[in-house]
C-alpha cells in the first residue's frame, strides 16, 4: 500500500527511500529540525552582532584610555609640558588661581573681606586648687574615691605631676 501512495504522489526514488527508512512522519520531522537549527543559528547570529558590539566600544574605550595615559605620562615625564601644565592649572583661568599680591585679589569672583576677631571671647580656664601635700592628696583622693568615684579624675588633674610620678615610683 505504501508503494501504491508513492507511486500515486510520483515520489523520487530518494524520497521513497526516506520514507521506509523513517516512516511517514520523515518530512515533518526533518521540517521541525529544520525550523529549530534556523532559529539556533538566528540566535547564535544576534548574540555574535551583540558581542562585536560590545568589543567594538571597548576597543574605543581602550584607544581613549591609552591616549589618556600617554598623555598623563608626556605630562609627568617631560618637565616643561609639567610646567605649561601646572601653571595653566594654577593661572587666573585655571580651576585653583594663585595671587602673588593683594592688588589682585581683588579680581572678580573673590570677595575679601576683613575676618572678623573672635580671639577674648572664650572663658578663661578654670584655676587649679592651692597645691597639696602629698599626704593630704592621696587622702582625699581616697576618700573622693569612697564617695563619688566618676569625680575623683578632677583630683587627679589638679595635682602636682611631681605628686603622682613619687606614687608611680613607690608601685615599681
Amino acid at each position: 500500500m505504501q508503494n501504491a501512495i508513492a507511486d500515486y504522489l510520483q515520489l523520487s526514488p530518494e524520497s521513497r527511500n526516506v520514507i521506509n527508512a523513517y516512516g511517514w512522519d520523515a518530512p515533518a520531522v526533518l521540517n521541525n529540525y529544520g525550523l529549530q537549527l534556523e532559529a539556533m543559528l538566528d540566535s547564535a547570529v544576534a548574540w555574535g552582532s551583540k558581542a562585536q558590539e560590545v568589543l567594538h566600544r571597548y576597543a574605543n574605550f581602550s584607544v581613549a584610555e591609552h591616549q589618556e595615559n600617554l598623555a598623563y605620562n608626556e605630562i609627568l615625564t617631560n618637565p616643561d609640558v609639567l610646567s605649561d601644565y601646572t601653571l595653566k592649572f594654577f593661572g587666573p583661568e585655571g580651576p585653583y588661581p594663585v595671587y602673588e599680591d593683594e592688588s589682585q585679589l581683588e579680581t572678580r569672583g573673590y570677595p575679601t573681606q576683613a575676618i572678623q576677631d573672635y580671639m577674648g571671647q572664650f572663658p578663661a580656664p578654670p584655676a587649679a586648687s592651692a597645691p597639696q601635700q602629698p599626704e593630704n592628696f592621696w587622702g582625699s583622693f581616697k576618700q573622693q574615691m569612697d564617695v563619688d568615684p566618676s569625680n575623683a579624675w578632677r583630683l587627679l588633674n589638679q595635682a602636682q605631676p611631681q605628686v603622682v610620678a613619687n606614687k608611680l615610683f613607690v608601685m615599681e
